[in-house]
């Protein structure tokens, strides 16, 4: 085990955080996205409804008639439209949380390996230690007995 492996761990670490930061921020706007997408979708459909709700007057004519009918036409289809952006937009959201979630994974994982290093090479430093400081104490015991 070296040093220089720690700090190459310690650099994955680093990437990898910077990983979770960017997938975070994506996360974010496309709920954000998804949030606006469904408001969007409220406003249509609604307003389709109350055009439903419209009543002509007594008297139309066939023209009139036709041009509400298009009206209204237009409308649901843009009700319809929003609806699947929305759709569209919490599936996006839901890959974006996916990619969040795995990215804190992948993280995790380095951590715990980087952490399994700088266990070890303390590990190795202590034993070192524990053995000069042996060495010593024989060397001492020797001199004395």
């Amino acid at each position: 085990m070296s040093v220089d492996r720690l700090q190459r761990a310690g650099m994955l670490v680093e990437l990898r955080q910077r990983a979770v930061e960017l997938a975070q921020t994506l996360s974010a706007e496309a709920a954000r996205r998804a949030l606006e997408a469904d408001e969007a979708s409220k406003r249509a459909a609604e307003a389709w409804e109350e055009s439903t709700w419209t009543t002509p007057g007594e008297r139309i004519s066939s023209v009139d008639l036709a041009e509400l009918c298009a009206w209204q036409g237009t409308l649901r289809q843009r009700a319809d439209a929003a609806a699947a952006a929305a759709v569209a937009a919490h599936a996006e959201a839901e890959r974006q949380r996916a990619a969040l979630v795995a990215a804190r994974s992948e993280l995790r994982k380095i951590e715990v390996w980087r952490d399994g290093l700088a266990a070890t090479l303390r590990s190795a430093a202590l034993r070192g230690e524990r053995i000069a400081s042996d060495e010593v104490a024989a060397r001492t015991a020797r001199r004395l007995g």
